[in-house]
C-alpha cells in the first residue's frame, strides 16, 4: 500500500517540459511549445536566424504568378509593385500575366525590381549556430549584403559604392529603377599614379605621338574661364579657384584667385598662370593665360580668361578645369575662406570645339552668363575642321608601360619620360 502511494504521489508531480528548456532563447508555452525569441527559431529555440538583405537574384516571374506565394513574396520585396492590393476590389490577386506589361508601362521611366529579402541576400549560408553568414567569393558585409573590391583595392584605392563613384548613380527610388545596386555594388577608386580594375597597375606617362598628324593638322589644348563678378573690383573683391585632374588621375585645387577683370585682349594674366603652374606633382608644368574680354551689364561685370596648354606633359585634350566646387567658401569655418565670385564656368574651345560633324562651324553663347555669343577667331585659335588634337596616350605610343613600376620602355629611335621625343637620327 505504501509502494502503491509512493508511485502515486511521483505521477502527480510529474510534469513533461519542452524541448532542452527552450535552450534559453525562448519561452514554454502551452503543450510544452517552446515560443521563441526574436532571432531564435527552431523546436528548442537553438537555431540562431542570420541576417537578411535584398536578393541580388530577381525573383522568377513564373513565382509571382503563383497565387500561393505572390503576395508574400511582394510584402518582402522592397518597392515591390504589380498593381495589386488584397483591399483594391478593382485589382486584387492573383497576379495576372498582364500585370507585368501594366506595370512597366506605370513606372516608366523607372522599372519595377523584384529584388526580395533573403537569408544571406542569397550570396552566402547561414551557420545557424552563431548566426552569421559565410558569404560566397565576392561578397562581404551584414548579411553578405554587398560585393566586395577584387584584390581589396591592392593598397592603392578605396572600395566604394557605385553611387559614391559616380554621383549620376543615384536615385531617391532606387528600389524600382535600373539604380538597384547603388549601395551594394563596389568597384575600386584608385590612388593617384594607380589604374586597374584592383588598382594594381601604375599608371605610365602621357604624350604625344611625335610620328602621328603634323604640326599643322593638330593643336593643344585651349579652355575659356568666364567669371562673372561685382562690376567694383576696387570695392568688392571676389575670388574663385580652379580644379585640375592630371594624367595620374590626380586632382588638385589651386589657391584662391583674385578677378580683377582687367586688361587688355591678349594680356597675360600671371595670377591664374602662376596659380595653375603652382599646383602639386607639376601637375601643370607650363601654361599660358590671356585676358579675352570683358562685358560690364549694370552692377556685373563678366571676365573672360583664355587657358593654352603649352607643356608636353599635357599634350591633346585635357580634363576641364572646374571652378568653384566649394559651395560656401564664405561659411564660417571655411579653410580658406574668402569672398567668392556670383558664377563661374569653364569651356572647352580648342579647335575640335567649334566645327560640327558636318565641318560647319559652331559658336559659344555666352548670353547666360553675361557675356555675347563669341566665334574661335575672338578666342585667338585658328584651324579647320580638318584639325584635330595632339594625341594623349601612354607613353605615346611610342613605347611599353611597365604597370609595375609606372616607367616607359621606349621604341628604337625614341626617348623622354613619355617617349615623346624622336632621334634625330632615326
Amino acid at each position: 500500500m505504501k509502494l502503491f502511494l509512493t508511485l502515486a504521489a511521483l505521477v502527480a508531480y510529474a510534469k513533461a517540459g519542452c524541448p532542452n528548456g527552450c535552450s534559453g532563447h525562448g519561452s514554454c508555452g502551452t503543450s510544452d511549445v517552446c515560443k521563441c525569441y526574436k532571432g531564435f527559431f527552431g523546436g528548442d529555440c537553438s537555431f540562431r536566424r542570420c541576417p537578411v538583405g535584398p536578393s541580388f537574384t530577381v525573383t522568377p516571374k513564373d513565382q509571382l504568378l503563383d497565387d500561393r506565394v505572390a503576395e508574400d513574396i511582394i510584402l518582402r520585396t522592397p518597392g515591390g509593385y504589380v498593381g495589386h492590393n488584397r483591399y483594391d476590389p478593382n485589382n486584387p490577386y492573383p497576379v495576372q500575366e498582364a500585370s507585368f506589361a501594366n506595370t512597366f508601362s506605370a513606372l516608366y521611366p523607372l522599372r519595377p525590381n523584384f529584388n526580395a529579402y533573403a537569408e544571406c541576400s542569397g550570396r552566402g549560408t547561414c551557420d545557424y549556430a552563431t548566426g552569421e553568414c559565410k558569404c560566397f567569393d565576392g561578397f562581404e558585409g551584414r548579411g553578405c549584403r554587398r560585393t566586395s573590391c577584387p584584390n581589396d583595392c591592392s593598397g592603392h584605392g578605396r572600395c566604394l559604392d557605385n553611387h559614391k563613384v559616380n554621383s549620376n548613380y543615384y536615385s531617391f527610388n532606387y528600389q524600382n529603377d535600373q539604380m538597384a545596386d547603388q549601395m551594394r555594388t563596389q568597384s575600386c577608386v584608385c590612388d593617384r599614379g594607380f589604374t586597374g580594375y584592383d588598382c594594381g597597375s601604375r599608371v605610365c606617362p602621357f604624350g604625344d605621338d611625335p610620328t602621328s598628324d603634323c604640326g599643322e593638322n593638330s593643336a593643344g589644348d585651349v579652355q575659356l574661364i568666364v567669371v562673372k563678378s561685382k562690376a567694383d573690383f576696387s570695392a568688392a573683391k571676389q575670388f574663385f579657384t580652379l580644379s585640375f585632374t592630371d594624367m595620374f588621375g590626380g586632382k588638385y585645387t589651386t589657391r584662391p584667385i583674385l578677378d580683377r577683370g582687367l586688361g587688355g585682349k591678349g594680356k597675360p594674366m600671371p595670377e591664374i598662370q602662376y596659380a595653375l603652374m603652382d599646383l602639386p606633382n607639376f601637375a601643370i608644368p607650363e601654361v599660358e593665360v590671356d585676358y579675352l574680354d570683358a562685358k560690364t551689364t549694370g552692377a556685373t561685370t563678366t571676365s573672360l580668361y583664355t587657358v593654352h596648354f603649352t607643356h608636353s606633359s599635357n599634350a591633346g585634350k585635357q580634363n576641364t578645369l572646374e571652378c568653384e566646387l566649394i559651395t560656401n567658401p564664405d561659411a564660417d569655418g571655411a579653410q580658406p575662406k574668402y569672398n567668392p565670385v556670383d558664377e563661374c564656368k569653364v569651356f572647352n574651345v580648342g579647335v575640335p570645339e567649334w566645327f560640327n560633324e558636318d565641318g560647319s562651324a559652331r559658336s559659344l553663347d555666352l548670353t547666360s552668363l553675361g557675356g555675347n555669343n563669341i566665334q574661335m577667331a575672338a578666342v585667338g585659335v585658328s584651324g579647320t575642321a580638318d584639325t584635330t588634337y595632339e594625341d594623349f596616350q601612354p607613353c605615346s605610343s611610342k613605347g611599353d608601360c611597365d604597370g609595375a613600376t609606372g616607367t616607359c620602355t621606349c621604341n628604337s629611335g625614341h626617348f623622354g619620360e613619355a617617349c615623346e621625343k624622336q632621334s634625330t637620327y632615326y
